[in-house]
C-alpha cells in the first residue's frame, strides 16, 4: 500500500477519535466514567500513534495493524464511558456483566427467536439444559422461578435480580455454579452472541415460569 495513502489513514484516525470525543460528551450519551481518566485514556492512546508515521514507511503491514488495534481500542474506551453505537444490538456482548445489563435497555426480546437459538444446533442449550429433568446442567422448565425461589436465595447471589443472574450464567457461567452441578458449560457465549441474541434467549428464559423440578 503507498506511504501516502497509510499516512491519510493516519490522519483519518485522528479524526475518528476527535469524533468519538464529542460523540462521548454529547448530551444524548452521558459520561458513565470519570471525564479525567477518559482524557488521561484518550491522551495515552493517541500517543501510541505517535510512531505510525516512520512506521508506515518502514512496515506499512504493521503500520496498520497498530491502527486497527488502537481503533478498536478507542472503541472499547467509548462503550465503557456511556456510548451506545446505532449497531450495538449486532454486536457480541462480551462477558462484562454490568456493561451488558445496561447495554439490554436498547433492545428488545424476542421469545420465539430465543426459543429457536435455545433449540439451535449452534448453541444447544437443550443438550444440557434437557426440557424437564437436567443431570449436566439444570433443566429448562422452571428457569425463572428458580431463578426467584432458589438461586436467589443463596447468599452468594446477594443482590442479584433474575437478569443478572442468567447472563452471568451464560457469559460468566464459572462464576457461580449451581449446588449439584460441575462446571461444564462453555464460557465463550459472550462472543458468539450477539445482544440481539443474548435479549432474545433472556425474554425466552424468563417466560419459563412454572414448577421448577428441582
Amino acid at each position: 500500500m503507498p506511504v501516502k495513502i497509510i499516512i491519510r489513514l493516519f490522519a483519518l484516525a485522528a479524526v475518528l477519535a476527535g469524533a468519538g470525543w464529542l460523540l462521548a460528551q454529547s448530551d444524548d450519551a452521558p459520561l458513565i466514567c470519570d471525564p479525567a481518566d477518559l482524557l488521561r485514556r484518550q491522551t495515552e492512546l493517541a500517543n501510541t500513534l505517535d510512531t505510525f508515521p516512520k512506521m508506515a514507511e518502514n512496515d506499512p503491514q504493521a503500520a496498520l495493524e497498530q491502527l486497527f488495534q488502537v481503533g478498536a481500542a478507542y472503541q472499547e474506551l467509548a462503550l465503557e464511558c456511556g456510548y451506545i453505537p446505532p449497531d450495538i444490538a449486532a454486536r457480541f456482548v462480551g462477558a462484562d456483566v454490568a456493561r451488558i445489563l445496561t447495554l439490554l435497555d436498547a433492545v428488545s426480546g424476542d421469545p420465539l427467536n430465543g426459543q429457536l437459538l435455545y433449540n439451535s444446533d449452534t448453541l444447544a442449550c437443550y443438550g444440557c439444559h434437557v426440557a424437564q429433568a437436567g443431570e449436566a446442567a439444570p433443566a429448562l422448565d422452571g428457569t425463572l422461578t428458580r431463578a426467584e425461589e432458589t438461586r436467589l436465595a443463596d447468599p452468594a447471589l446477594d443482590g442479584y435480580t433474575v437478569t443478572q443472574y442468567l447472563v452471568e450464567s451464560i457469559v460468566q457461567p464459572g462464576h457461580y455454579i449451581a449446588p449439584g452441578y460441575n462446571n461444564v458449560m462453555p464460557n465463550n457465549f459472550g462472543d458468539r452472541l450477539t445482544l440481539q441474541d443474548l435479549a432474545d434467549l433472556l425474554i425466552f428464559l424468563e417466560s419459563q415460569d412454572g414448577p421448577s423440578p428441582e
